[in-house]
């Protein structure tokens, strides 16, 4: 798995994916998710590590263990989470149905 704990996500970072933290578990895990567009967008958080990640995968497997709950990846992103920097490319949210 490609980790690198760093202190913003720049433009030209390829590790699109992040989780940042400030403390232990779940309580620790302040925002996770998608950067944006390479070439586009930033992340500048002002906490002292972002770890970012190639894939959404790796991203996902490096939230359940670090909060140790089984799913809570996909559980935060399927209940839209305020902790989930949407969108995820895995679990993509259905839009909201039309009235007639």
């Amino acid at each position: 798995m490609a980790q690198f704990s760093i202190n913003e996500i720049t433009k030209d970072n390829p590790n699109r994916w992040f989780y940042v933290m400030n403390g232990e578990g779940e309580e620790g895990l302040v925002v996770f998710g998608y950067a944006g567009d390479q070439g586009v967008t930033q992340v500048v958080t002002g906490q002292p590590t972002i770890n970012a990640f190639l894939t959404e995968d790796e991203l996902e497997l490096f939230v359940n263990k670090d909060v140790d709950i089984d799913n809570y990846y996909k559980t935060a992103v399927e209940s839209e989470s305020e902790k989930f920097q949407a969108p995820s490319v895995k679990y993509p949210q259905e839009p909201p149905e039309m009235e007639e």
